[in-house]
């Protein structure tokens, strides 16, 4: 997952059971973790705009069916 724009990095703590936390470890790189997480959150946040967005048209289509 190249990275796309030279945003600035946060560092952040999360908070996960161990065992996923060690699939985690074993699965992902070092370096390629955030990535991998970048990349969900991004997804989750698109994911979540798209659904918002339909759910407008939604209300929408039933102001006008009215």
């Amino acid at each position: 997952m190249p990275k796309k724009n030279k945003e600035t990095s946060e560092r952040m703590v999360i908070k996960i059971p161990k065992t996923v936390a060690d699939y985690f470890r074993v699965t992902f790189p070092h370096g390629k973790r955030s990535d991998f997480v970048t990349q969900c959150v991004l997804d989750y946040k698109n994911k979540r705009e798209i659904e918002g967005m339909e759910e407008e048209l939604r209300k929408a289509g039933k102001k006008r069916q009215k």
